[in-house]
């Protein structure tokens, strides 16, 4: 069952100058009053059944929204597993969508090995941390707290070394470590991978810092007022988000990216945040997800999740960008769930892809759907679409 539905987008052009862009969306918004008056159990159930795209993200936050209203915290082991299934879930959906979509933009096959090493090898990792375990809820916070936690054993550790050494090979041809130092064009034009093929073509384009937006991230908001307005205006808010009158980004390109600046350093081709800059980014995100479960893995750290000051409500910090799910629980009984997806934020009519696509530069039908598409793809990895151009 699948109710993600899809966006519309319409970008209507005169000139190479003149693009005009209209989103409006298919996205069954207040399909989250299908819980009311589910019991816990159920809802947490039906969420990844539901909303199967970033499907582990929406069940951990769910989970935590019910233990915030519950006040029965889980333990910050669980957490940490918790955070590695979201880690392993970016990090196959940024993955998956780069090996699959970026060989087509320059006409060649993408890498059926590589594809299923992806898919197979994360589904095989994250089974072995046993999901189930931790997205279970426990009505009694003192059971909570004595939940069994997750040890690393040898063979996850080297599961885990195994697969991100193939696939750091099949993405940037080395480590991460040593891509994140290289010369950003030379590893373009000397790599054989096809991401690097991909970067190389992308980094010859004349429109390559094209679709830069002015649109800034969200600011850090309480949660207390968070959840007043979320309380206040409900799914109005939801389908539509604005922060004090003004649209924001909430995609994966805000994230603290830990590895970003090194790379920036080292290559003044990337600024701004048109489409290279998106693209190129998005391997510092695998790079960075890969780092993360590093220390999950190999190191045996405690990940740290996110926290929400405020009763009932829970974020997450998925593929797509942050999300938060806000609940109100009587006894076992849900009486009412929110669910503000950053797709909302990224695709609102005045969001930040509105304001990129409006700022491509091509004056033929072709190029502006390369564009569009390639900027689409680089603001959310995910997301299901319609892309409709017209040319005057």
């Amino acid at each position: 069952m699948n109710i993600a539905g899809e966006l519309n987008i319409t970008l209507n052009t005169s000139d190479a100058h003149n693009t005009r862009c209209q989103i409006s969306s298919s996205r069954p918004l207040q399909a989250s009053h299908v819980f009311t008056g589910k019991t816990i159990n159920e809802t947490l159930t039906m969420i990844p059944l539901l909303y199967n795209i970033c499907s582990k993200a929406q069940a951990v936050t769910a989970v935590r929204a019910i233990e915030s209203a519950k006040q029965t915290p889980a333990t910050p082991q669980i957490e940490s597993t918790r955070e590695a299934l979201i880690a392993l879930e970016s990090l196959r959906e940024q993955a998956l969508r780069i090996a699959m979509d970026w060989p087509t933009f320059i006409n060649i096959t993408p890498e059926s090995p590589l594809l299923s090493h992806i898919a197979m090898g994360i589904s095989k990792i994250m089974k072995s941390l046993e999901p189930s375990q931790s997205l279970k809820y426990i009505a009694s916070s003192s059971k909570a707290l004595g939940r069994k936690t997750q040890d690393i054993t040898k063979i996850q550790s080297l599961e885990w070394k195994t697969f991100s050494e193939m696939l750091s090979n099949g993405i940037f041809g080395s480590s991460t470590d040593v891509w994140l130092t290289s010369d950003l064009d030379e590893w373009a034009k000397k790599e054989q991978t096809q991401t690097a093929s991909f970067i190389h073509w992308l980094g010859q384009k004349t429109w390559r810092n094209a679709g830069e937006s002015t649109i800034t991230k969200l600011p850090a908001i309480d949660d207390s007022a968070l959840l007043s307005v979320l309380l206040a205006e409900q799914h109005q808010f939801t389908s539509q988000p604005a922060w004090k009158n003004q649209c924001h980004e909430l995609s994966w390109f805000t994230h603290k990216q830990h590895n970003k600046q090194n790379l920036i350093a080292k290559n003044k081709a990337l600024k701004g945040n048109g489409i290279f800059s998106r693209m190129v980014t998005r391997l510092v995100e695998i790079a960075n997800l890969m780092t993360v479960l590093d220390e999950f893995f190999i190191h045996n750290k405690t990940l740290t999740a996110p926290k929400s000051s405020a009763r009932g409500l829970a974020h997450s910090h998925a593929a797509r960008g942050r999300l938060s799910h806000y609940i109100h629980v009587e006894d076992n009984t849900v009486k009412k769930l929110l669910i503000l997806a950053p797709t909302e934020w990224n695709f609102h009519p005045q969001g930040v892809t509105q304001d990129s696509l409006c700022n491509l530069q091509a004056d033929n039908e072709r190029d502006l759907r390369q564009q569009a598409e390639l900027l689409i793809h680089a603001i959310d990895p995910c997301v299901g679409y319609k892309l409709n151009v017209v040319v005057n």
